[in-house]
């Protein structure tokens, strides 16, 4: 008898569902029913397999997806508690569970206490910082993030500062970034905290350190389920491999064609060699396309075959014909802007929902002009990847007199307390210095000098103020003293308040000035997180809450109800995504592929690639209006420059595709004054044709033998010139940096005489 959980699956979907045996590749195209695919293979190993929820690891690259997909499963099976016991989350929450259910296995084999809390984005950067001022370097000189970009590469590789030194460092940069490494690493034990990387290091770390513990997880997890696994890295990939080594039940789906995350270690060879990995490994393909149109699937397929880096399939779908693609040739970023919120409200007239577009782009800079167009307009917005709620300051400080309650030797929180709270007036770094040089040789925590100062009896004594300082230094140390009295008696909701109160921080907010109202409600709203946070799970206590606040990332806060806005989105964010209505804006060389894979193109043709990849993960967002526009002129660092259109649109099928162009037009000037509009050259949009129609801006030529002087490379020799459209593609020898590969109209090539 066929089981009801096959129903409405086509047959290579129904394939997936009934490999439960041995590896398994799903090579999944984008609107292909991936997530169903999962959902009903959990839900069919569960129901006609008899497994328990509790012997199935799921591993989702979102929050969200894991809660889409719980909740989807629970329906499948028909009760909302059937996935009680189920381990389904991302590999840093997965991590962090790990670390946390062994905790004197931890502390002992890896030093770290079972409080430790997770340093957000900005707490890195701020350990960071700390790290290259102690080692004597100026962190306006060398930058954090490059530094933590360093040091993140480093980690994904499990290498630990000394294995860094030993093995890596070879330039005077190498050497800097080792002592930067090592003395973040100890102001991180020394704050009792992990980074977003050890929440995927330190588990393999725990399993080498303590066999027994990986031999209960590899008996546990009799099926493991990967999504997304073209974005694992290295790390990612041993702690999977190695959970699935005594079972070998391991199901990976994903797309290396949707594989866009190099940046953040990402190895596209995880899933491109999955089969040489798994010898015995069965390979499914989801090839059909159920969310976007024929047109819009033909155009993604042919653009993503000009990569090398792939799994070979082919892209299709049952469904209707659809629209043409519009490519679209703007002046400048000003009339790119306006045309697409023109073009917005056209389409909400004609029936379309705000909600349902969204307009996407290569880099953040990109949004600016595009947010100014829709302030001037009547369209509402919203844009993704802006402050996030829980980064914002006086979120921020709230939940910091939290994670130093839960944690003491958290440092960064007790600094933002005594900098941004009321009990921290009067309390400067000359008192903080104090109490810490009295804390550390007798191994307490910073905040327990504080509360020393109201027990002189005990055995520590207590740290040497006087006068004023140590009057204030007592109040801040009793009001934590009473707030980890109330810890264990009080609601997280009512332990919040007594935070606040305590604090001062509840009154500190004038309410004269509407900026420090809009700071207070932002307080509140957290306070009415905290309570769903109660009624969603309760008793999981103070801990639980600050993992889930740090483990949140921008798609996981996006509201489910898109109707009441355009989404304004980075092609990075929006993978996972779909729209009715998709803009892709600056589809220019340049920006789409970014400048710096152009540039490293010669030695690295694998981030060019992976640019095209970024692009065609936005055609695949569109589910039945793809719009491309470029430009004919870019603002670029505060210079106008020619644009050019992006390579990628040469793939684009021509029987698909519509194109408008225009060199200038009068909506186009960016005066207000009404004599430059009159004197601008002024040219209606060319009738639509059936291939890209090109800009063709005026560049520098050059040839093979000149001498030529770039800013960042120094002097070069002309090697080889390439006739790209209306422009040319230069291959330059430097002395110091070998050969690179510039276009003409972007690259700032001064010839030598």
């Amino acid at each position: 008898m066929t089981s009801p959980l096959l129903e409405g699956l086509n047959a290579e979907q129904q394939a997936a569902v009934l490999a439960t045996d041995g590896p398994v590749l799903v090579v999944a195209g984008p609107g292909s029913g991936k997530t169903r695919v999962l959902t009903h293979r959990i839900a069919y190993v569960i129901q006609e397999l008899g497994a328990s929820p509790e012997e199935i690891l799921a591993v989702t690259f979102t929050n969200k997806a894991a809660r889409e997909m719980r909740e989807r499963i629970d329906h499948l099976l028909g009760s909302s508690g059937a996935t009680t016991g189920l381990w389904m989350g991302t590999f840093h929450s997965m991590g962090v569970r790990m670390l946390r259910a062994h905790p004197g296995v931890v502390a002992d084999r890896l030093g770290i206490l079972p409080n430790f809390v997770i340093y957000d984005d900005a707490d890195q950067v701020g350990m960071a910082k700390q790290a290259i001022t102690a080692i004597g370097q100026d962190p306006k000189k060398v930058a954090p993030r490059r530094m933590l970009s360093r040091i993140s590469a480093a980690k994904s590789q499990l290498f630990t500062p000394n294995e860094f030194r030993e093995s890596e460092v070879q330039t005077y940069d190498d050497e800097i970034v080792a002592r930067v490494f090592e003395e973040y690493e100890r102001l991180l034990r020394r704050n009792n905290a992990l980074d977003f990387d050890d929440l995927l290091s330190q588990p393999i770390r725990l399993f080498d350190a303590a066999p027994n513990v990986l031999e209960h997880y590899q008996s546990k997890f009799r099926y493991i389920l990967v999504d997304e696994y073209q974005d694992t890295n290295r790390v990612q990939y041993v702690m999977v491999s190695a959970l699935a080594g005594k079972h070998r039940n391991l199901f990976v789906v994903g797309d290396p064609d949707q594989s866009i995350y190099a940046w953040r270690q990402a190895d596209i060879r995880n899933i491109l060699d999955f089969e040489r990995d798994y010898p015995d490994a069965r390979r499914i393909d989801l090839e059909i396309n159920y969310r976007s149109t024929a047109r819009i699937v033909a155009a993604a397929d042919n653009v993503i075959r000009a990569n090398k880096q792939r799994l070979d399939r082919k892209l299709r779908t049952i469904n209707d014909e659809g629209a043409p693609i519009s490519v679209r040739e703007l002046t400048d970023q000003n009339h790119e802007a306006r045309f697409i919120v023109d073009e917005i409200r056209r389409l909400v007239v004609s029936g379309h929902s705000v909600g349902d577009v969204a307009v996407m782009y290569r880099t953040t800079a990109q949004s600016r002009v595009l947010e100014e167009a829709f302030r001037q307009s009547d369209v509402r917005y919203r844009i993704v990847g802006g402050v996030r709620f829980y980064e914002r300051a006086e979120v921020k400080n709230a939940l910091a007199a939290l994670r130093l309650l839960y944690n003491p030797a958290d440092q960064v929180s007790l600094q933002r307390v005594l900098d941004t709270m009321p009990i921290g007036r009067g309390l400067g770094p000359k008192a903080l210095e104090a109490i810490e040089d009295w804390a550390h040789p007798l191994g307490l925590p910073v905040l327990d000098g504080f509360m020393a100062l109201n027990t002189p009896d005990s055995e520590y004594g207590s740290p040497p103020l006087s006068g004023a300082t140590r009057s204030a230094a007592a109040r801040f140390g009793e009001a934590f003293t009473n707030l980890r009295k109330q810890m264990m008696e009080l609601s997280l909701l009512d332990l919040f308040d007594a935070v606040l109160e305590e604090t001062g921080y509840a009154s500190s907010f004038r309410q004269d000035i509407e900026e420090e109202m809009d700071r207070q409600a932002n307080v509140l709203e957290l306070r009415s997180d905290i309570a769903r946070y109660n009624e969603l799970a309760p008793g999981a206590g103070l801990a639980a809450y600050l993992e889930q606040v740090a483990l949140v990332a921008d798609v996981d806060s996006m509201d489910r109800d898109r109707s009441e806005a355009v989404t304004l989105i980075t092609l990075h964010s929006a993978k996972g995504l779909e729209y009715p209505v998709v803009f892709i804006a600056g589809v220019e060389e340049g920006l789409l592929p970014i400048s710096r894979a152009i540039e490293n193109e010669y030695d690295d043709p694998s981030q060019v690639e992976e640019e095209r990849r970024l692009f065609y993960v936005g055609i695949t967002r569109a589910e039945q209006l793809l719009y491309l526009t470029y430009t004919g002129m870019r603002m670029s660092y505060g210079r106008l420059d020619s644009s050019v259109p992006s390579r990628f649109l040469d793939s684009l099928p021509q029987e698909h595709v519509k194109v408008l162009a225009a060199r200038h037009t009068l909506a186009a000037s960016g005066t207000g004054r009404l004599l430059d509009r009159a004197r601008s050259t002024t040219r209606s949009f060319s009738s639509p044709v059936s291939a890209p129609v090109r800009v063709n801006p005026v560049v520098p030529t050059y040839n093979v033998g000149q001498r030529v002087f770039h800013a960042q490379f120094g002097e070069g020799t002309v090697s080889e010139v390439v006739a790209r459209n209306s422009d040319q593609e230069v291959a330059v020898d430097f002395a110091r940096h070998g050969r690179k590969r510039l276009l003409a109209s972007l690259a700032p090539l001064d010839l030598v005489d």
